[in-house]
């Protein structure tokens, strides 16, 4: 059968099975070549075929997306609007740009200054595999186990915050799969509908749709060189017992700031005095490259007021899927309960694992690595910046975590921008989906080889100079 009626034939099988339903846009026509392995001129003829036959439709701008069935066409009867029926789903969609990062951080053929994890190179498969080795014979029956999750990791958890000056008991710790699991938790668990969360602005939080799902409103307050901007989160209105703060003030997704000690007690003391509850997300603690960073915010809390969420996605690997929530133990409680009332707790295997790499020290023997690692790998890229882009933008350097945060000197439109960059063959993360005004990009050192690190920021340049 020649190529192009091989994907004509696999495009109306999944419309038939309803795994392509109607209103849902198909992959892009390079996705469909690469998987197929023919040049985009035969994907164009399968398409032109089953346009004529009323299954697919092109749109200027959007795609190619299925309007029809054969089963609709025969019948004459119109299938389910899925695509209507999503948008009045509690959980909408991410923005397109988000998406579109999500589907292509994934693309070889693509050099990834977007990802926020470490490199393959940086996989601890032998501390893994020893792990796994030790934990293999201890392995009991997969139950589901304790809500809180794994009372062992708990309590290795426990130790591990000890170093950064937090006693917290294993009972005051709750498992989660990530630490977006735990925000996700707090807000349906914790945060009544019609709460205003005040958010770091620029923050990753605003590339989800994580509050809107509850009916929560969000209010932004700017980040400047020291972190959140104390001053203006508390010239704003503060409803007391329906507001929260979500803060991530060690190494700032995306900006990279660190907020200083004084800062940390200033805002602290402000928020003890306005009643307002703190949401510390200090996933990046233990990726520090230059010094540790000052304490985290609850070694200040001796009322109960935050709560801390930790992970080993970023150090580790993310697919670990294990985080941690703490904080009061009732609340915790409260968490665990609504936790298990979704999906009844993280993935045993990767709890046990990470408890042996913890008991063990391997996680410790790793982070050093990571740090050396981390630290070559941010000084290449700030060569490069200096190197190629001095006369085009200026750039703040972390002193921890994975990213530098670049301001590009005059005003540019950053979804074009964005998409020069994607047709150049990289990909980067906009400041728009961060909910940034200004032309602003963050770049990310961990992921990606030096090599190809110095192609995507000369490919940068060559967009710049035809802006």
């Amino acid at each position: 059968m020649p190529r192009y009626l091989q994907i004509v034939h696999s495009i109306r099988e999944k419309i038939d099975k309803g795994e392509w339903v109607v209103g849902s846009r198909i992959p892009p026509q390079r996705a469909i070549a690469e998987q197929f392995a023919v040049n985009r001129s035969t994907v164009i003829t399968a398409i032109e075929i089953l346009k004529a036959e009323g299954l697919l439709e092109g749109r200027a701008g959007s795609g190619v997306y299925v309007v029809n069935n054969r089963w609709s066409l025969s019948a004459a009867i119109s299938p389910p609007d899925w695509e209507n029926l999503t948008q009045w789903s509690l959980q909408p969609s991410s923005n397109q740009t988000v998406q579109s990062i999500n589907e292509l951080e994934n693309r070889k053929d693509v050099i990834q200054l977007s990802k926020g994890e470490l490199g393959p190179d940086l996989f601890p498969q032998a501390d893994i595999a020893a792990a796994l080795t030790k934990v293999s014979g201890e392995l009991q029956e997969f139950g589901y186990g304790n809500g809180l999750g794994d009372a062992g990791l708990r309590r290795e958890i426990s130790r591990h915050m000890e170093e950064y000056g937090l006693s917290i008991a294993p009972e005051s710790i709750l498992i989660v799969s990530g630490a977006l699991q735990a925000l996700t938790l707090i807000a349906i668990g914790i945060l009544k509908k019609g709460s205003t969360v005040f958010l770091e602005n620029p923050s990753y939080l605003h590339s989800v749709n994580l509050f809107r799902t509850a009916e929560i409103s969000i209010r932004p307050i700017s980040v400047h060189e020291n972190g959140l901007n104390i001053e203006e989160l508390f010239q704003q209105n503060i409803p007391k017992g329906s507001s929260a703060l979500y803060i991530n003030p060690t190494y700032q997704n995306p900006t990279g700031t660190t907020m200083s000690k004084e800062h940390r007690q200033l805002l602290m003391d402000k928020c003890r005095y306005f009643q307002l509850p703190v949401i510390e997300d200090d996933i990046f603690r233990d990726l520090w490259i230059d010094e540790p960073a000052p304490a985290p915010l609850k070694t200040l809390d001796k009322s109960g007021q935050v709560l801390y969420v930790g992970s080993f996605s970023k150090t580790v690997a993310p697919g670990l899927r294990i985080g941690w929530l703490a904080g009061p133990e009732d609340v915790v409680k409260r968490l665990s309960d609504v936790r298990m009332q979704t999906d009844y707790g993280s993935s045993y295997l990767s709890q046990v694992l990470v408890r042996e790499l913890l008991r063990s020290r391997l996680y410790e023997k790793h982070l050093r690595k990571v740090r050396i690692y981390l630290k070559e790998r941010r000084a290449h890229l700030l060569k490069l910046l200096r190197l190629h882009l001095s006369e085009y933008a200026t750039w703040r350097a972390a002193s921890g975590g994975f990213f530098i945060w670049v301001t590009l000197n005059k005003k540019v439109n950053m979804h074009a921008f964005f998409k020069a960059c994607l047709n150049s063959g990289v990909l980067i993360n906009p400041g728009f989906i961060y909910n940034d005004s200004h032309s602003t990009i963050r770049l990310s050192y961990s992921y990606e080889e030096v090599e190809r690190m110095e192609v995507a920021i000369i490919k940068i340049k060559k967009v710049l100079e035809g802006q």
